[in-house]
């Protein structure tokens, strides 16, 4: 199977992040997509044409006069429970996020996916007590829950904190740390940000972990510019 984790910002690239889109629909199996408005939703569903869209809406972000929200689409026949949303943390207007999870039912065995848009502030995206509770509140709604499970998407973290070491602890595989990522960003994020006071360039924010039992054929980050983000695309078997 393959899942694609990607923070899709909002559509804002365009024509590539739409033919990234269709292009890797041939093959993957799950997309799992944040920072996606109910209008990117509609579009996605005419490109994903099989695929099921689950869509979780959030609450409009005044920042950039969007409503914010994550999809979840299931290549057709992938038997699933629908999806729900999970707060992680306290959203306000100028910062917005939380988790969606669905479970899919593949070779008698129950997968847990959930798709993460962590906590946006303060950009420099070390612990703080906010982080470590949205980490902590991740675990313990996967814990009480039997079966296979990945975790991924845009956590907002560097990774030396406790906030991603917690889910090593947990028993996770960190893929970003495993398979030597160094980036999960690009020039499209440094440009955008390079103006401002204190700027540093950040290489990373977003994570993908496994537990026992997923076997990892491929896990890869293409330096590709579809969005201010790059994609975490898994190959994964049960």
């Amino acid at each position: 199977m393959k899942i694609i984790f990607l923070n899709s910002w909002f559509g804002r690239v365009g024509r590539a992040y739409s033919d990234f889109i269709n292009k890797a629909s041939k093959d993957t199996d799950i997309f799992c997509l944040t920072e996606v408005t109910p209008n990117l939703f509609t579009d996605l569903k005419s490109i994903l044409k099989n695929h099921e869209g689950l869509y979780e809406e959030g609450i409009f972000l005044k920042s950039l006069s969007v409503v914010d929200g994550m999809a979840i689409f299931l290549k057709d026949g992938l038997k699933h429970s629908a999806s729900s949303k999970v707060n992680i943390y306290r959203n306000s207007t100028r910062d917005t996020g939380f988790a969606q999870h669905v479970s899919v039912d593949k070779n008698n065995k129950i997968l847990h996916i959930l798709s993460v848009h962590g906590k946006t502030h303060p950009g420099h995206k070390f612990d703080t007590p906010a982080r470590i509770n949205q980490s902590q509140k991740i675990i313990d709604f996967l814990e009480g829950k039997k079966g296979l499970k990945i975790i991924g998407g845009d956590f907002n973290l560097m990774p030396v904190t406790r906030s991603v070491k917690m889910f090593e602890k947990s028993g996770f595989r960190n893929l970003i740390k495993e398979f030597d990522i160094r980036s999960t960003r690009n020039k499209i994020s440094w440009e955008q940000f390079k103006n401002e006071p204190g700027f540093i360039k950040q290489y990373f924010a977003d994570y993908a972990f496994v537990s026992k039992g997923v076997m990892v054929n491929k896990f890869s980050v293409p330096d590709i510019e579809i969005s201010d983000h790059l994609p975490l695309i898994l190959d994964f078997e049960l």
